[in-house]
């Protein structure tokens, strides 16, 4: 059997939130500067500083002009292989899993597809921050970015609740508990069977036991803080290797995420951008690109940053995005909501918000940015 878009967006969804949510927090209100050259580099600076600096790889562009996605890989802006390069690998991880999206140069854009094919391009390269740079002219330039300091620090209870609770509001996820397993996988957090049949995550600071009904969505999330009775006695027992009746999957060596508890994440390949460039205004029949861009990040990047936490335990629910919500609490919620990046938008200025999927509830300062060499449609 074939592997569907919607299968690498289940793997891939919350496992990237959370990432994104840290990418936001590290490049909160920066500007933002990108080089196109065979030695690519995106950068954001704050006050004159740099926060963070790291390689962007082109991903693909939407044109909201055109209502088109285009890969990266068909490149007709011959880019050097150190930008498109990763695209190609998408291109044939999507070959080889019989995925038509990954493998059709352009494809019509809808309001989540550009989101879903950078979420499908994750799973494939184990890249997992992303910044979307408006380009002008009604086009936006997705790019993954590399960088040590996206590492996620050791997984916390109020930190997974909330990946989990937007990450269900950002796009269609369609196998609830397939997304979780996923999840829990790469973020190398433990988990228990309850007899009911849900799952309970462990963590060093609570646990959070998930419901599901007859269609594997979450039904009701119950977080716990702090960790203690016989959730602590299954961390511990986990925490030393005691094989449990329902363990997490082997775990890939991912960013921030141990193998069976949590433990001190090493450095991954994340998120950072440089360098400056001549702007261009990009005419009404070409797709912008660039060579060098420069901007400035939002508050938040494709997730938004941790919000403020709170203790209370969340209240029986029957909403998969309710339950969520209330297990982080109300203020929790809506702090999160907040800091959600928005998506780029398209205004003669060009301004560049990286936003992971849906816009925020608060209106963010727009960010500049400037391309100097344009797509080639």
């Amino acid at each position: 059997m074939s592997t569907t878009l919607q299968d690498l967006v289940n793997r891939a969804v919350f496992y990237s939130t959370e990432v994104q949510t840290h990418f936001g927090g590290l490049i909160a209100d920066a500007e933002w500067e990108v080089d196109f050259t065979a030695d690519p580099h995106l950068t954001f600076t704050a006050d004159g500083d740099v926060v963070l600096r790291g390689r962007p790889h082109l991903l693909g562009s939407e044109s909201s002009r055109d209502t088109t996605w285009l890969w990266g890989w068909e490149n007709v802006n011959d880019f050097p292989d150190a930008v498109v390069g990763l695209s190609h690998d998408v291109r044939k991880f999507g070959a080889a899993e019989e995925v038509p999206e990954l493998t059709t140069a352009e494809l019509d854009l809808d309001e989540e597809l550009a989101l879903r094919l950078t979420l499908a391009a994750k799973e494939a390269t184990d890249k997992w921050a992303h910044y979307p740079a408006v380009a002008g002219a009604g086009t936006t330039v997705w790019l993954l970015v590399d960088a040590p300091e996206i590492a996620l620090p050791h997984p916390q209870v109020k930190v997974s609740v909330r990946a989990l609770m937007q990450g269900l509001t950002q796009t269609t996820v369609s196998d609830h508990r397939a997304a979780i397993e996923s999840y829990v996988a790469k973020r190398g957090i433990p988990v228990r069977e309850l007899p009911d049949g849900g799952l309970r995550m462990l963590f060093a600071d609570g646990s959070a036991d998930l419901s599901f009904d007859d269609e594997r969505r979450i039904s009701n999330c119950d977080m716990n803080t702090p960790l203690e009775g016989e959730a602590a006695e299954q961390f511990a027992a986990a925490s030393s290797g005691i094989p449990a009746e329902a363990a997490p999957q082997e775990t890939p060596d991912r960013a921030g995420s141990a193998a069976a508890a949590p433990a001190p994440a090493e450095p991954a390949v994340a998120p950072a951008e440089t360098a400056p460039a001549a702007s261009s205004t990009p005419d009404e029949a070409s797709r912008p690109a660039a060579a060098a861009a420069s901007g400035s990040a939002p508050a938040a990047s494709t997730n938004a940053p941790a919000a403020s936490e709170t203790d209370s335990a969340a209240e029986p629910t029957t909403d998969a995005t309710e339950s969520t919500r209330s297990a982080v609490g109300d203020s929790d919620a809506q702090e999160v909501a907040a800091a959600e990046a928005q998506p780029p938008s398209h205004d003669a200025e060009q301004s560049g918000t990286p936003a992971e999927e849906k816009p925020a509830q608060e209106d963010k300062p727009k960010k500049k940015g400037l391309f100097s060499k344009l797509f080639g449609r």
